[in-house]
């Protein structure tokens, strides 16, 4: 079963998460590209350049958290994608949009029931469950929070309309 977690973040506060996340599993991990046939891997969550700034539109680039002694399957077309590496967990990352009038949602999601892409799953809420505040099942990061209501929450892509953005009413 597919599990996910939808969230709001800066780049701060996903450097924040995924380092703590890296420090307290028992064995190194790794992050891949996904869709590309040169992926890039990279040793931690520091490394990945442009973390927190995306063009326009949620799942526009992706990552897969993978064990570091595990090897990535790809397509014949030698692309990696989350669907075909059950032992993983995908990471879509939050970010800035482009014109800088928004931020864009983010995900961490499951592609199979194992002991793994659960561990890894778990690990990861653990982090934002004592770090982030959640609203409606959503996770906001600290710096995050503080650009709500400046900046727009997006839960598709820029181009929708302001009515599909998140909102949190003054009791939450």
């Amino acid at each position: 079963m597919v599990k996910r977690i939808n969230f709001f973040a800066t780049e701060n506060d996903m450097v924040s998460v995924l380092s703590e996340m890296e420090e307290q599993l028992p064995f190194g991990i790794k992050y891949i590209q996904c869709g590309k046939t040169d992926s890039i891997l990279y040793s931690t969550v520091k490394d990945i350049p442009g973390l927190g700034t995306l063009r326009e539109k949620h799942n526009e680039i992706s990552y897969l958290i993978m064990r570091c002694d595990d090897e990535a399957v790809r397509n014949k077309f030698g692309q990696v994608y989350p669907g075909e590496n059950g032992r993983s967990l995908e990471f879509d990352p939050s970010g800035i949009s482009e014109d800088g009038t928004g931020l864009i949602h983010g995900m961490f999601a499951t592609m199979e029931d194992n002991e793994i892409s659960d561990g890894l799953y778990k690990a990861v809420r653990k982090i934002l469950n004592a770090e982030f505040r959640k609203v409606r099942g959503w996770y906001i990061g600290k710096e995050a929070g503080r650009l709500y209501g400046k900046l727009r929450f997006i839960c598709i892509g820029l181009s929708e309309p302001e009515l599909y953005d998140f909102k949190i009413t003054e009791q939450e």
